[in-house]
């Protein structure tokens, strides 16, 4: 019988000998195309940014009797409107200044909370309606409380003007007018 001791070690671990190892191809080309890929992928994605900002001035934040002239004037009787016509509008009553008639009935300029400055149309036996934009020069204030009915806008220096071709008109105080359509 045959112990253990009696075995050569080669014997006993025959089968752990180094077997051949199937060559591996190393394939650096392919790394090199794929960190090239990325790289101009990356670079691509910044240069798409650095060309896709706005280059238009921004609108810069101004006083609201700045942007609106008839807000500096002292308030009248005719620019003072009566408080059930404010209630909900946000629209401080000291600062209302009257500034045409139009189908959607007395239009007043006043400013809201935070400074905005506000458009308030006061019909006779309806609800009022209002519209407000924060006062940034080249502000457009668009005032169509039914989307078919008339409006009314206050344009801001420097702002765009709507088209005449659209029905707009423009009335002596500046204001621009838009039937019903």
């Amino acid at each position: 019988m045959t112990t253990f001791e009696d075995l050569d070690l080669a014997e006993a671990f025959g089968d752990f000998e180094p077997q051949e190892q199937p060559p591996r191809r190393r394939a650096g080309w392919i790394t090199a195309v794929v960190l090239t890929l990325a790289v101009l992928l990356v670079g691509g994605g910044l240069a798409w940014l650095a060309l896709s900002r706005d280059t238009t001035p921004t609108a810069t934040v101004v006083a609201p009797a700045v942007l609106v002239p008839a807000l500096a004037e002292t308030q009248t009787a005719a620019d003072q409107v009566e408080a059930s016509s404010l209630d909900g509008t946000g629209i401080r009553a000291s600062s209302t200044r009257f500034v045409a008639r139009s189908e959607l009935g007395a239009i007043y300029v006043g400013t809201g909370a935070g400074g905005q400055v506000c458009l308030l149309a006061v019909p006779e036996g309806d609800l009022s309606s209002t519209s407000c934009v924060k006062p940034k020069t080249g502000s457009v204030i668009v005032l169509r409380p039914v989307a078919d009915g008339p409006a009314v806008a206050l344009v801001t220096e420097g702002g765009e003007a709507p088209s005449a071709d659209d029905g707009w008109t423009q009335t002596p105080s500046g204001l621009w007018t838009a039937p019903a359509a």
